[in-house]
């Protein structure tokens, strides 16, 4: 961890790629009732993060309550647990805390999926345009409004 208690992810294939003005990836390995269908014209915002981690629960609990006015700019928020749990205790938590957007949950090889999206720290957000390009990818919540007013710029 680094001083913000954020959680360094060690890759052992190296630094995993930027996935900056490339097209999100497939939710490939990853449970979550979702479809890019759904959300047609619509920017995402994906958040990788675990709930064993305060600066991940901090993340996720802002994003909730942030959930209205993102929805007002056509912004989908999307949040993937970057790490096994057991899928009750992480469905309890998400009731207790009234987290009101999708939630899917790593199946496979973490490692490998978390590589293929380019995560290095979690929690790791990623912004897409409406045609789900990733515009900026592991910027802190507090940038968020920035990076979305920057993006409807455009």
């Amino acid at each position: 961890k680094n001083q913000a208690g954020v959680l360094k992810i060690e890759h052992p294939m190296g630094e995993p790629p930027s996935i900056e003005d490339e097209p999100l990836p497939k939710f490939e390995g990853i449970d979550v009732e979702f479809s890019t269908e759904q959300v047609k014209n619509q920017t995402l915002l994906v958040c990788f993060w675990d709930m064993e981690q305060r600066p991940s629960r901090h993340c996720i609990t802002q994003l909730a309550k942030q959930t209205e006015q993102l929805s007002e700019k056509g912004v989908t928020v999307i949040a993937i647990h970057a790490s096994k749990v057991d899928e009750n205790v992480l469905n309890e938590w998400v009731k207790e805390y009234n987290i009101p957007f999708t939630i899917g949950m790593i199946q496979s090889d973490e490692e490998k999926t978390r590589f293929t999206w380019g995560v290095r720290s979690l929690p790791w957000l990623i912004l897409t345009d409406r045609q789900h390009i990733v515009r900026t990818a592991g910027f802190g919540i507090d940038e968020l409004d920035e990076k979305i007013k920057v993006l409807t710029e455009k």
